[in-house]
């Protein structure tokens, strides 16, 4: 009794330790679980918040703040006279050096870290006329002096770094004479004037005292070309700029503004009313192909030439941006040579830094009241330079690292230099430095979605009813085998299909555009007529062949349809489309063909889907109680009814999870869309032309994409709009997919 009490307690104490140990075990895989779940949390967490660090100074603006009035003393007059306000203001790179013209025809170059005198120059060219205007170039340092006996002397900036042992110690300072021009043989004095250089010619524009428009032109051949124009009568010119050697813009007192083409000849080609008050400044920012304008009213505004229809012959000149207007009349304008950004000033002392893509007044100074008479942006746009009617320069510190960023810049439409209106562009790089950047994310959203379209319009239907049938028909051997092989495709490399798919396919879909469509009829055509003839065979012959059997009747038929389409497809296209569909797509329906394009997305896209959206749909058919199909057969329905009114609906929330997965597999999707699409991000949702995604879009600019600049936070910023859309389409996702299973759960 004693030992059988001894085993009994033995066998006990055996199931308590294993239950002990089960417990532990249960236990571990607890806190195992658990782990992995707060790790998964943690890195979609982590994900998130290092897109939004990479993005967050995009949101930051610009910052700045005054440094205060430099005095820059005017050196003494040779003659013992008093001079006037400097003519010119300009800087160098590093800011080491401000140099200014001087009345009397001196360059004045001062220290920048205290302002005193470092050194004198005078151009041999002026021979003691007395300078009464000058202008500087955006670019290179180009000055041109008008002088009191009508003409123009011209001159050039330059200084070249001096280095000790790898480190920038001094400036050389150079000043180059470029000749000089006689405008006006009656030798009336210069009241305005412009020059600027551009592939070898030289183009210069003054205002006469009298009121007349002056152009001379120098070749390489040294030649002369001058030209007269003037305004309307009662009109007086108030200001004026070249753009580059190409044209003359010109401001006058009753707010008009002229615009001139300088080649291959002299020809007003637009006057436009730009204010109801006079013009006051006019400029031209980096590039030379937008006109910024301020007036006495202290209004902004940019213009530029394009053509507004495609069947223009001829330019016309358009206001694109109108800014924020400035407290008083806008008194200067300085541009950019870094970017599209420029400073305005203005009468009571108030300065502005603007951007002409974006359309944005970044920073305002509040004036001190005393009027601006120049103003400048330093070359690394860290600072604003204005020089005050009383000869002070005051300065500013400025810090403008995304001055292109804005919300209308990314979602809206943005009217870019040289187009007929607004779009919705990408284009993050051109090839040249005075290249407008263009970062709208519409178009690569609409890409996303449109290859995503096509792809799920293609696999869906296979993937879906393919389960169906393997499921609810086919015999459970030959299920075994079908399974696990769609499933082998899912392991197919994305790049191996984005390879087949741009190199081969999209040349075999090219010559045979209209066999495909044909297919695209005749396939389920064909398929259905099969099953329809497998409902018509005698009972008894499909009693005794396996369930799935009609594969055998409908595959063959299938082929036959797209031999039957391949065959006919020549012939429709000649009836049909005059032989050629390619040139009939773009004459009756204005599309273009283009050899990758979304036809070629949707089909590679879609098989790489398709695998995802069986084995989800399958696993959903199979778990439909059995109990359910059973009975619909007891009560005389048909297996196709079966499939289609009970198993179909009660298998729908995983069909929806299904499609769901499907659709974030799609949409992050690059390697196919990368190589298979001509990756041009454009809005149409033409089958017949390709477009740029989000994914994509990231896959090329990247490695471009400089460390820190605007492209390189944009970048992430579509990122972070990728995975917001993914997040979004699940959320919704789940909450229909719960809806489906309330409604279904009685079931």
């Amino acid at each position: 009794m004693s030992q059988a009490v001894l085993g009994v307690r033995e066998r006990v104490q055996a199931a308590s330790a294993r239950i002990k140990g089960m417990k532990r075990a249960d236990r571990l895989a607890t806190v195992i679980i658990t782990l992995g779940g707060l790790i998964v949390v943690f890195g979609v967490l982590f994900i998130f918040l290092f897109i939004l660090g990479e993005t967050w100074p995009l949101f930051r603006g610009a910052q700045g703040r005054s440094l205060g009035v430099l005095p820059l003393s005017l050196p003494p007059s040779p003659d013992g006279g008093r001079l006037a306000g400097p003519l010119v203001l300009g800087t160098d790179e590093y800011q080491m050096y401000l140099y200014q013209l001087l009345d009397d025809g001196r360059f004045a170059f001062y220290r920048a870290r205290d302002g005193s005198l470092a050194r004198e120059l005078t151009v041999p060219a002026l021979a003691g006329a007395r300078p009464t205007v000058a202008s500087r170039s955006l670019e290179h340092d180009f000055i041109a002096v008008g002088t009191a006996d009508g003409r123009v002397v011209l001159a050039q900036v330059r200084f070249r770094p001096r280095y000790a042992e790898a480190a920038l110690v001094d400036l050389e300072i150079e000043l180059r004479e470029r000749g000089a021009i006689e405008l006006d043989p009656a030798r009336r004095p210069i009241r305005l004037v412009s020059y600027d250089e551009h592939e070898g010619q030289k183009v210069v524009a003054a205002v006469l005292g009298s009121g007349d428009i002056v152009t001379a032109s120098v070749g390489d051949d040294e030649t002369v070309r001058r030209s007269t124009v003037r305004v309307e009568p009662g009109e007086s010119v108030t200001a004026l700029a070249l753009a580059r050697t190409e044209g003359l813009a010109v401001g006058t007192d009753r707010g008009f503004l002229y615009y001139w083409e300088l080649s291959p000849e002299v020809r007003l080609a637009s006057r436009n009313p730009a204010s109801p008050a006079p013009l006051t400044a006019l400029a031209t920012n980096l590039g030379g192909l937008s006109l910024l304008v301020g007036d006495a009213r202290g209004a902004v505004s940019a213009w530029f030439r394009t053509r507004l229809q495609d069947r223009d012959t001829q330019l016309a000149l358009v206001q694109a941006h109108v800014f924020p207007s400035q407290s008083a009349a806008v008194t200067a304008i300085g541009g950019s040579v870094r970017d599209k950004s420029f400073a305005t000033a203005a009468a009571d002392g108030s300065v502005a830094l603007r951007h002409t893509t974006s359309g944005r007044t970044l920073l305002s100074f509040p004036g001190a009241g005393q009027p601006v008479r120049q103003v400048l942006l330093t070359p690394k746009m860290d600072g604003i330079l204005s020089r005050l009617a009383d000869g002070g320069l005051r300065r500013y510190q400025i810090s403008s690292p995304h001055p292109e960023f804005s919300w209308a810049a990314l979602f809206g439409r943005v009217w870019y230099e040289g187009y007929p209106s607004a779009e919705y562009v990408w284009q993050s790089t051109g090839g040249t430095d005075d290249f407008e950047a263009k970062f709208s994310l519409v178009p690569l959203v609409f890409g996303t979605l449109k290859g995503t379209f096509y792809a799920l319009l293609f696999a869906v239907p296979i993937a879906v009813f393919g389960a169906l049938y393997t499921s609810v028909f086919v015999h459970p051997s030959i299920k075994a085998k079908v399974k696990p092989t769609v499933e082998i495709m899912a392991a197919l490399p994305s790049v191996v299909i984005g390879f087949v798919a741009g190199l081969w396919l999209a040349s075999r879909i090219e010559t045979r555009v209209v066999p495909v469509l044909a297919m695209l009829v005749l396939l389920p055509l064909f398929g259905t007529a099969g099953m329809l003839l497998w409902d018509r065979l005698p009972r008894r012959a499909r009693d005794r062949l396996k369930p799935g059997t009609e594969i055998l009747l409908i595959v063959p038929l299938m082929l036959l349809g797209a031999l039957v389409a391949i065959g006919s497809g020549p012939r429709l296209e000649a009836a049909l489309f005059d032989g050629d569909f390619k040139l009939w797509l773009n004459q009756a329906l204005g599309l273009v063909y283009d050899q990758r394009n979304s036809l070629v997305v949707g089909i590679a896209m879609g098989f790489a889907v398709i695998p995802i959206i069986f084995t989800i749909s399958e696993d959903a058919f199979s778990s439909v109680p059995a109990h359910l199909s059973a009975a619909s057969l007891a009560l005389g329905a048909s297996r196709w009814q079966t499939a289609v009114r009970v198993v179909l609906p009660t298998a729908s929330p995983g069909i929806f999870s299904a499609i769901m997965i499907g659709f974030g597999r799609a949409v992050g999707e690059t390697m196919i869309v990368l190589m298979a699409t001509g990756n041009t991000p454009v809005l149409d949702w033409s089958v017949f032309n390709g477009m740029r995604t989000l994914s994509a879009n990231i896959a090329v600019e990247i490695p471009e994409a400089p460390h820190g600049a605007t492209l390189y936070r944009v970048l992430f910023l579509a990122g972070g709009v990728l995975f917001a859309m993914t997040f979004a389409v699940n959320t919704i996702a789940e909450l229909v997919r719960q809806r489906l299973r309330e409604r279904y759960r009685a079931i």
